[in-house]
């Protein structure tokens, strides 16, 4: 479940966005999935590249599609995204899973005009990020993990955003018969 924080008079106010997320095993090493909301599409893989006993290092590029429907001075109602990220996962024990990543993402924020042609008040993002994960596993097919991450957008015609974050607890499983 995630929310989306927005701007409501001098508050704060936020709205639930369940999400439902899929990954699916496509060869020796990489695998694809995605990210359904309410109102997006995220698709993806994920290559592993190095794999130890210890220790896996993986790249996973992606592309999405969202529409905002709550705005402020940040935000803009379609989003499309293309991105990037490396990720580490350090196995502390059988159990236990430690995971951190870097990314890099290119945006298009723009207004629902976009789709006729009309493109003012668009803008092109550019968001380095990072993110911290920690994993249980309970049984061989069922995983408990708490993850963060923060993003800094950079305007690319000029201009900051103030950094987005995301926190989230995910409950994982999978099938035991592997073939």
């Amino acid at each position: 479940m995630n929310a989306l924080g927005f701007e409501r008079g001098r508050e704060q106010a936020y709205l639930p966005s369940p999400e439902l997320t899929f990954r699916k095993g496509a060869g020796e090493n990489w695998d694809w999935g995605g990210r359904l909301t309410l109102l997006g599409l995220e698709l993806g893989t994920r290559h592993r590249l190095i794999e130890e006993p210890q220790w896996t290092w993986s790249v996973a590029p992606s592309a999405g599609i969202w529409y905002v429907p709550v705005t402020n001075n940040y935000t803009e109602p379609v989003n499309l995204r293309l991105g990037a990220q490396t990720l580490l996962d350090y196995r502390l024990s059988r159990a236990w899973t430690l995971t951190g990543g870097a990314s890099l993402t290119g945006a298009f924020a723009g207004p629902l005009t976009a789709f006729q042609g009309r493109f003012n008040g668009s803008n092109l993002l550019l968001s380095p990020g990072g993110s911290l994960g920690i994993g249980f596993r309970l049984s061989p097919s069922f995983e408990v993990r708490a993850e963060g991450g923060l993003e800094f957008p950079l305007g690319l015609r000029g201009g900051n955003r103030p950094p987005t974050g995301h926190a989230g607890l995910t409950f994982r499983w999978s099938r035991v018969d592997r073939r």
